[in-house]
């Protein structure tokens, strides 16, 4: 008689339970589909390649390929191909590809005469100055106004390129006695 009552007990929690999964069938369904999702996408990871069907949705965010924001601030120090380059009177630079060239449509600064920028092909360079290297917020949203700008050694300016892309600049030295035949300066391109 003992086993009866053990045995109705056992046969009443595996109801218990049975009825609590019918119940919560959907949920339990939920449950293993994000595991299943989870695990697709860690054998993807490990393998190296990505799962060749896009999980089911199920309320459950996947991770996605975000880009990163854009950098505020740019390196220090500035890397070696943004430093020390040379523009001489009658050269124009172009700070998208970092070539220096005669005067043409793709180039930003043309070093028209000594120590002076003229803005080249629209794009803009601000004679507003700081003493310390701007942020890319700053540069966006600058002042910039038309004409010539006359170059003074390490004062930042700001400039937007003729692609559209902030950055600036900062002259370092003159070359050659007065009147001068060139500068050398170190420049940045946020990305």
């Amino acid at each position: 008689m003992m086993k009866s009552p053990v045995l109705f007990a056992v046969i009443l929690l595996f109801s218990f339970v049975l009825a609590s999964c019918v119940f919560n069938q959907s949920s339990i369904e939920t449950a293993v589909a994000q595991t299943l999702q989870i695990s697709q996408l860690e054998t993807a990871a490990a393998v190296g390649n990505q799962p060749t069907e896009q999980p089911e949705a199920t309320g459950f965010l996947l991770p996605t390929d975000t880009a990163a924001p854009p950098a505020e601030t740019a390196p220090d120090p500035l890397p070696a191909s943004n430093t020390g380059v040379i523009l001489n009177n009658g050269e124009c630079f172009n700070f998208d590809d970092g070539q220096v060239t005669a005067p043409d449509t793709e180039c930003d600064v043309w070093l028209v005469e000594p120590a002076l920028f003229r803005q080249m092909n629209d794009a803009q360079v601000s004679g507003y100055v700081t003493l310390t290297a701007p942020t890319r917020t700053y540069c966006l949203e600058g002042r910039y106004e038309p004409g010539d700008l006359a170059l003074q050694t390490d004062l930042f300016m700001c400039f937007i390129t003729n692609e559209g892309q902030a950055g600036f600049v900062v002259v370092r030295s003159y070359l050659g006695a007065i009147p001068f035949s060139g500068v050398t300066f170190d420049y940045w391109v946020f990305e």
